[in-house]
């Protein structure tokens, strides 16, 4: 009797070891097959590989030689035609090319010039209302005072505020409790997401004021009284 009672004990422990695998399978599958959220501050993407030069967009450069400013260019920027004027070189195509490319083709051009050379380079935002950013833009709409598209900063951390701020601030009118933020995602199906600023503020729910990305369109509605 005793042994067929261990047998039994035995047996439903090990049922009991097999339904609990089988659910941390099952938990495990859902969570690797959770998708990303379509916002939220961990998705802004922060790799400027991805960016190429194309018209409109400005660049700063350096050459340095051991140590030594050689070449200072102020902001420079790239012609409709995709070229720049470039000391030593003059005109060069540098359309659809990332930094990284257009510092290795300047490096090899200027060593023909000097001992080996280091060419500095970066991404200038224009200043001007209609430059335009090689970070992208959002769109502010509704009770702003400004209403119109805003550059993406490079350090692309612009939350909903930021914009708001940027385009004039709030209308008198505004409803800080409902501002709607709109993304497309990858496969062109777009997603909207309700901001309560006001909470933000007043309650520190700062993971309302969320960071924006590139073509986000914010609109500020009106209050109602």
């Amino acid at each position: 009797m005793m042994r067929g009672k261990n047998n039994r004990d035995i047996l439903r422990r090990a049922r009991c070891a097999l339904w609990v695998g089988v659910l941390l399978f099952l938990l495990a599958g859902m969570v690797g097959c959770r998708s990303r959220p379509p916002f939220g501050d961990s998705e802004v993407a922060k790799d400027m590989k991805a960016v190429t030069l194309r018209p409109g967009l400005m660049i700063r450069m350096s050459v340095l030689v051991s140590g030594d400013v050689e070449i200072e260019e102020a902001a420079k920027q790239v012609s409709d035609a995709g070229t720049l004027v470039l000391p030593l070189l003059g005109k060069i195509n540098v359309a659809n090319k990332s930094l990284d490319d257009l510092r290795t083709q300047l490096t090899r051009r200027y060593k023909k010039y000097y001992v080996n050379p280091e060419v500095l380079l970066e991404f200038v935002r224009d200043t001007n209302k209609e430059g335009i950013s090689p970070w992208g833009f959002v769109t502010v709409l509704g009770r702003v005072r400004e209403p119109g598209q805003i550059a993406i900063p490079a350090t692309r951390d612009m939350t909903v505020s930021g914009a708001i701020q940027q385009a004039g601030g709030l209308a008198s009118s505004a409803k800080m409790g409902a501002i709607l933020v709109t993304r497309t995602l990858p496969d062109g199906k777009t997603v909207t997401r309700t901001i309560n600023l006001y909470a933000a503020g007043a309650a520190g729910l700062l993971d309302e004021d969320i960071v924006l990305e590139a073509d986000d369109v914010v609109f500020v509605p009106e209050a109602m009284f």
